[in-house]
């Protein structure tokens, strides 16, 4: 079912002219002629703008020639010469508003013709309807304007409205892979030191309790600080509000070395360089950087000894992680931590390289600018 304002304009439209004709006095056979102006744009409005406003002033001009009065039909002619400027047909509504006025100088002239038409007035009063002309011409160029400009504000709104639905999807991407490469640091490295103090007490069940009970403590102490990593970290996407612990940095590559050595991973630790604050993106990104390195030598590697070095330049941090090999070959690296660890680089824009060493070891070297 047709609502009520999808209904032609054009119908109206006609509704108020037969209207304004009863309330002028119109003859009978005049209110044909106000429905046909209201007809043709109904019409010819979509098809040719042009030929509707041509049809509309040449019905509004056969109707003054009757002996009607110009006001029943004045609606008409400002819908059509609107319609025709706004569908690009100006010329047309131009010459066909040019057309109506000359015609209606024609019939001051004819007088006492044979039709009953009106009489020539004086100069200024004719000009008077050129200047409405002018006016109505000059009305139907504001509204193409405002509404170019609409079509152009609307564009913009789109265009602004995607760009930010394309920015909220680009963010929330960078988000999922952020978490994930979080969780990937902090798990891998808990798991692996779990997996190998769990492997010793395995070994050492029977002939040393001592130490099994020792492998325990270590484990739950993994357990515990990688749950608590963990949590920290959901807890600093969920909520805007400052997470409870302190992200990790430089300063507790103590406590990392502590825990990769309760893993019976020997651990240097070398600082060298002017020292200094360190920002709190690339003190992050340096901390997982090396906990990334010391997870690859204890789950990959069957060296028992490790090199971390740290050296503030200044203008960057350079950090390498090191072991003396060999590595397993019966286990397979799936790379997610090697990726992880480019893309901290790249993320701050600095460089990694990643790959074996002189020694038959590991070796990873960052630089991340400062």
């Amino acid at each position: 079912m047709r609502r009520r304002h999808d209904r032609p304009w054009p119908i109206p439209l006609g509704v108020l002219q037969v209207v304004l004709g009863a309330l002028a006095h119109v003859p009978w056979y005049g209110f044909a002629l106000l429905l046909a102006g209201p007809t043709v744009l109904l019409i010819a409005r979509k098809r040719s703008p042009a030929w509707a406003v041509a049809g509309v002033c040449a019905v509004a001009l056969g109707f003054v020639a009757l002996d009607n009065p110009l006001g029943p039909v004045v609606p008409g002619i400002v819908a059509a010469v609107i319609l025709a400027v706004v569908n690009g047909a100006r010329v047309a509504a131009w010459l066909a508003l040019a057309g109506l006025w000359l015609g209606w100088i024609g019939l001051g002239w004819i007088g006492l013709g044979l039709l009953r038409v009106r009489l020539f007035d004086s100069a200024l009063e004719e000009l008077k309807w050129l200047g409405m002309a002018v006016l109505l011409a000059g009305i139907a160029e504001i509204v193409d304007n405002r509404r170019q400009r609409a079509i152009v504000y609307r564009r913009l709104w789109e265009e602004e409205r995607r760009r930010r639905e394309e920015e909220a999807q680009r963010r929330a991407g960078e988000q999922r892979l952020q978490i994930a490469r979080e969780l990937h640091d902090v798990l891998a490295h808990s798991l692996s030191l779990i997996t190998v103090r769990a492997s010793i007490a395995l070994e050492l069940l029977d002939s040393d309790p001592g130490e099994v009970r020792e492998a325990l403590l270590a484990i739950k102490q993994a357990s515990k600080g990688g749950l608590d990593e963990v949590r920290s970290v959901l807890h600093g996407f969920r909520s805007e509000q400052a997470p409870r612990s302190p992200a990790p940095d430089l300063s507790m590559l103590d406590d990392l070395v502590a825990q990769s050595e309760a893993a019976g991973l020997t651990v240097r630790l070398v600082r060298t360089g002017i020292g200094g604050d360190v920002p709190a993106g690339a003190g992050l990104a340096a901390y997982r950087i090396i906990q990334e390195g010391l997870t690859n030598v204890i789950r990959h590697s069957t060296a028992r000894s490790a090199v971390v070095s740290v050296h503030h330049a200044g203008w960057a941090l350079l950090i390498g992680v090191s072991d003396d090999g060999p590595a397993r070959m019966s286990e397979s690296d799936s790379g997610s931590g090697v990726i992880g660890v480019r893309e901290r680089a790249a993320a701050l824009g600095g460089w990694a390289e990643i790959g074996p060493n002189a020694k038959g070891g590991f070796e990873i070297r960052v630089a991340l600018p400062l």
